[in-house]
């Protein structure tokens, strides 16, 4: 199964770390942007990286947990007139947007596709008791606590990292289903 990350922030690094560490090979990652000192706090990126490449700086600290880890990775801002070439060939995809109308370009563009989605919606502050898990459809899975706002909410390490956990725990159950459908 191959696992494509839109967004390589707080949620798509965290995922992807968390995929890697449970033997997850195949990836595609596209993200635009460059570490910066203020997403240490709660992204999978080290002081020393500050200035670079998310998506090759990912690709570093992927292969220093599984080097064997294969790896398509993009520097690409995700819209509406690459997002479908972009994961035509993946299998799952992972959102991790800052913004939500690229999320919502994310959810449209691939709600009829068959392939398996995750989302995340609600993930500023410290609150980790009302995070929940919304199936609007067997492949798609959205998981938030759907009401938190960056703009009123510091972003943490504990809530990003526990939405971004749980997120990769319904990856690796597809992929686990995903496996048993083709044997």
């Amino acid at each position: 199964m191959r696992i494509g990350i839109a967004g390589v922030g707080g949620i798509g690094s965290n995922v992807a770390m968390h995929l890697v560490r449970a033997g997850v090979t195949a990836f595609r990652i596209v993200d635009f942007d460059k570490v910066d000192p203020s997403n240490l706090n709660r992204q999978f990126y080290f002081a020393h990286q500050v200035g670079q490449s998310k998506v090759q700086m990912l690709v570093e600290n992927l292969r220093a947990i599984r080097p064997e880890v294969q790896i398509d990775a993009r520097e690409a801002y995700i819209d509406e007139t690459n997002i479908v070439s972009l994961f035509q060939d993946c299998d799952c995809v992972v959102e991790g947007f800052d913004k939500a109308e690229s999320k919502v370009i994310l959810l449209k563009t691939f709600w009829n596709s068959g392939k398996y989605l995750v989302s995340a919606n609600g993930v500023a502050g410290n609150d980790v008791e009302n995070i929940r898990i919304y199936r609007p459809k067997p492949t798609i899975a959205i998981v938030g606590d759907f009401v938190s706002d960056v703009a009123t909410h510091p972003l943490s390490s504990a809530k990003v990292g526990s939405i971004a956990a749980m997120m990769a725990g319904i990856v690796l159950d597809w992929a686990n289903m995903f496996e048993k459908s083709k044997s």
